[in-house]
């Protein structure tokens, strides 16, 4: 064998990621790139060319670049020669999908084309991390060479569901933070955040057919002396705000509306709604009683007509196609024992609570349905009978029990398992060198994974309440979520990870968070 040629082509093989670590530091990596000689330099002679359908993205290119600069960029339709950059939608780039784009940097034009605007937005994030990581400042920025590199990239995601949950319920978490956690996760090319907005500890938005949920489902009990900045709740307005601000950077909000299970909270306010009628007192989870035993009554016909007219509002405040309904840790004792549960067992020809269970997710999805919006789920939704249509969110470790489960499901799946994606977690039980490590197939065999959607990190906020404190949960290691949701298996490289990692901190700390400070 000629070892000088397998060198060569060894060499050959890792070029992308000796080219990244060398300078060319994104995250995502792109799925492929080639550099070149030379810098394309942002100036006061610079302009952006576009299409006008594009305008609006152009002067979110320009709004995100001339606080830092501290001069201004022009925005025209008018054909340009010579330092510009231009913004273009491209029909022959539809094999790169409605998030893919491709960015072409030479010394006097950049230039940036996709199949849609979603890819146009993605490109300009690239852009962005190409320039010096001053560019995020609000303020203009002194002595800085507004350089980029030239390269050519195309680039599209591995996975269309690429998420973050926040959980508002245990913990309150103010609105300002929520934008701070979308512009962070867009930057990285994150497009779903998820809203874990019910739960045992809190109910955080506005129904107004029910306002005693705000008025007391929204607040821990007097008796329990907590913070009071860890209660709250968004106001539909906050809702809308909220929704448009993520919309304009490619992130979807899903909401989750906890049943039947994690609903103690709404029997503070309403407890004819369970089996047992008693009125709650919500206390935050640590060092709270955990999981609580009260549910939804099953046989009650009024906890439908209430699920109903929540879910009324949710599908009109929310433009997402998914509503989650979480399904995960039912306790079922009291249906065992409820008159009402057990006729509706016996009524609708079920074999028993688990079967109930099944009966009840699918009653609830047949109405998300009638209003256009399709049903997703903890993975416990899959007891007693999986509907065809909902999406299931798998978070059971990934080790012991996906072997034996995964590979029977037929439905959309979004893999979020204990193993690796729960950022509530340490970092010594899950570091971002593990989180990197993820892949999210069946197995490794699987060629044509199909109906998976993608992958998600969880945060629950029982212990970790303060935002520096969720910001360190959070960082660095989503950053590597970004990466295993967006980059091809074979284009990662965990040490080429690494290097562009460390590049990317003080970028954080310019966007006001407060990463975990790791030891590789």
């Amino acid at each position: 064998m000629n070892y000088k040629i397998l060198y060569a082509f060894c060499l050959i093989l890792l070029i992308p990621q000796i080219l990244v670590s060398k300078g060319i530091a994104i995250i995502p990596s792109p799925q492929f790139f080639q550099e070149k000689e030379g810098v394309f330099v942002l100036n006061q002679g610079t302009s952006i060319m576009v299409q006008k359908d594009l305008t609006a993205k152009a002067n979110q290119l320009k709004n995100y670049l001339e606080p830092a600069l501290g001069f201004d960029l022009s925005v025209t339709s008018k054909s340009l020669s010579g330092n510009y950059i231009e913004l273009k939608k491209d029909k022959n780039l539809a094999q790169l999908g409605n998030e893919g784009y491709k960015l072409e940097i030479n010394p006097n034009k950049i230039s940036l084309s996709a199949f849609s605007e979603k890819g146009i937005f993605w490109g300009i994030q690239t852009l962005r991390q190409l320039l010096p990581d001053a560019v995020l400042r609000e303020a203009p920025v002194e002595g800085v060479k507004w350089e980029i590199p030239c390269i050519v990239i195309e680039d599209s995601p591995r996975y269309n569901w690429r998420g973050l949950m926040l959980d508002c319920s245990r913990t309150f978490i103010p609105k300002e933070e929520i934008k701070k956690y979308i512009e962070a996760i867009s930057f990285f090319k994150m497009n779903v955040l998820h809203m874990h907005l019910t739960d045992d500890q809190g109910w955080r938005i506005e129904i107004k057919k029910y306002p005693e949920l705000t008025k007391i489902a929204s607040r821990f009990h007097e008796s329990f002396d907590e913070p009071e900045e860890y209660a709250g709740y968004y106001s539909q307005d906050d809702i809308k705000e909220l929704v448009a601000f993520a919309a304009a950077r490619n992130v979807e909000i899903v909401p989750e509306i906890e049943m039947p299970g994690h609903t103690y909270e709404v029997f503070a306010a309403y407890p004819q709604l369970s089996c047992k009628g008693d009125t709650s007192k919500i206390k935050s989870w640590f060092p709270g009683l955990g999981l609580h035993k009260e549910i939804f009554c099953a046989g009650n016909n009024e906890t439908f007509e209430f699920i109903e007219n929540v879910l009324d509002e949710i599908t009109m405040l929310f433009p997402s196609q998914y509503v989650h309904i979480g399904g995960d840790e039912a306790p079922k004792d009291y249906w065992k024992t409820c008159e009402k549960c057990q006729n509706r067992i016996k009524n609708e020809n079920l074999a028993n609570e688990d079967e109930l269970q099944s009966w009840f997710v699918k009653r609830i999805e047949k109405y998300l349905n009638s209003k256009g919006k399709k049903l997703i789920g903890w993975d416990e939704i899959m007891d007693g009978g999986l509907s065809p249509g909902a999406t299931v969110m798998y978070w059971r470790s990934w080790d012991k029990t996906v072997a034996r489960e995964i590979p029977e499901i037929k439905n959309d799946i979004i893999f979020t398992p204990t193993s690796h994606c729960y950022f509530d977690y340490t970092y010594e039980k899950i570091s971002s060198e593990r989180m990197y490590s993820f892949n999210p197939v069946f197995n490794e065999q699987n060629q044509t994974p199909g109906n998976i959607l993608g992958v998600q990190a969880n945060f629950w906020s029982h212990l970790d309440r303060t935002s520096p404190q969720i910001d360190r949960q959070l960082f660095p290691r989503l950053l590597a979520l970004a990466e295993v949701g967006w980059t091809e298996k074979d284009k990662k490289d965990w040490d080429d990870f690494k290097i562009r990692l460390q590049s990317k901190l003080k970028s954080l700390e310019i966007i006001g968070i407060h990463y975990f400070k790791e030891n590789y």
